[in-house]
């Protein structure tokens, strides 16, 4: 059982919390890592919760195998995702399934196969949780992977196997782990 210090301080985290999904995602929402309690109780404090997240996740699961870019369009914006127009998920891209509504894909944005996109993370000391942003145009490599609270810029191209942990601006090509710039700008203009 909690004592009433940390009851207290976790109804101010589910406070915040719920603060931060109805407002602003500017910056990323941290909560510090608590041993009373696990974050889980904070980010899901109910059982219609618990069941609202497995009817996502499901749908998620189904969204990944499907083969049809159109479908998953709409699975995705079924559970939250932000999906522009003429955006093609290729097969096995990952979208995070804890907070989906926290990511936006513009027109024409290209996710390689394999991608993964992550809204959330835990550390040996916080919880963190940030939205992911692709620009109109901007390509995805095979197997990178986007980290919570990263804007990808319009028609900017992240390479293969990259962790993107920056933003990255409009038009540039980033590359590795972690991903660094490999070129600047707009070289079709």
């Amino acid at each position: 059982m909690l004592t009433s210090d940390p009851k207290e301080l976790r109804a101010t985290e589910r406070a915040r919390f719920r603060e931060y999904l109805t407002g602003d995602h500017d910056a990323p929402f941290v909560l510090q890592r608590n041993d009373a309690y696990c974050i889980d109780q904070v980010i899901c404090p109910s059982l219609s919760a618990h069941m609202r997240r497995a009817v996502r996740y499901i749908t998620m699961l189904v969204a990944r195998v499907t083969p049809s870019c159109f479908l998953k369009s709409v699975l995705y914006r079924l559970v939250g995702v932000r999906v522009g127009k003429g955006v093609c998920f290729t097969p096995g891209v990952l979208i995070d399934p804890i907070f989906p509504e926290l990511i936006t894909l513009e027109d024409g944005c290209c996710l390689g196969i394999g991608c993964r996109l992550f809204t959330h993370e835990y550390t040996a000391t916080h919880f963190r949780l940030g939205p992911v942003h692709v620009g109109k145009g901007a390509v995805i490599g095979a197997f990178s992977t986007v980290n919570s609270g990263v804007r990808v810029g319009e028609r900017a191209t992240v390479g293969g196997g990259s962790f993107v942990c920056r933003d990255v601006a409009d038009g540039d090509t980033v590359g590795g782990v972690p991903a660094k710039p490999l070129k600047r700008g707009r070289s079709w203009d």
